[in-house]
């Protein structure tokens, strides 16, 4: 008689608990960074040279269109709490001056949604920024959300109506990005990085 072997059971490694928001805010300071989503840690790599350079530069434009017009305050890379379940630490964010209570002292994060988010895209940010992140400050409530891309330069600007995210403007690359937020500022990140692009070539 042949004996036939019967198959053990597989045995599954157990689910990690989930994390609380508590427990989020209680972490010690990164590095390694993380964002919090759903009861879960999102690791955030360490930006690409490349990533800072572009976030060098939106930084620096709209801070000086902010010292002659300021109707607000802009932040890089501070935790963003959109809800109970998510928090976010954004390329970069801007708070109207009407919304400053939004900003939780002393705890130095901002808890409800921007009136800007800016996310700079790269290949292993561009699904969440995308869809996950595109999808959470919709329906938190952020009035308008760039997307940037950090390899192409390409910036596309989306507006919160009735209906959800309607996309105002897509700009190519070594074109000039004129934000309908900040009425008179103009941005042309290839000129700035002197990356110069024939605008009949990158096509609109």
């Amino acid at each position: 008689m042949v004996a036939v072997a019967k198959s053990l059971p597989v045995e599954h490694e157990p689910a990690p608990p989930p994390f609380t928001l508590e427990e989020f805010f209680a972490l010690p300071e990164g590095p390694p960074d993380h964002e919090f989503e759903e009861g879960k840690l999102i690791g955030v790599p360490r930006p690409h040279p490349r990533h800072q350079a572009v976030l060098r530069e939106l930084v620096a434009e709209i801070t000086i269109y902010l010292r002659s017009k300021p109707i607000g305050t802009l932040w890089p890379e501070v935790d963003v709490q959109i809800s109970r379940s998510r928090v976010y630490a954004p390329d970069l964010f801007f708070l109207a001056a009407e919304s400053r209570e939004r900003l939780c002292q002393p705890e130095g994060r901002i808890m409800g949604a921007p009136d800007l988010v800016v996310e700079i895209v790269s290949p292993s940010s561009a699904s969440r920024d995308r869809v996950a992140k595109f999808n959470a400050y919709r329906q938190a409530g952020v009035s308008w959300y760039w997307l940037v891309d950090g390899e192409s330069l390409v910036v596309e600007e989306f507006q919160l109506t009735s209906e959800g995210y309607l996309a105002i403007a897509r700009v190519a690359a070594g074109g000039t990005f004129q934000p309908q937020l900040f009425p008179g500022l103009q941005v042309n990140l290839a000129a700035l990085l002197g990356e110069p692009i024939e605008l009949a070539d990158a096509g609109e």
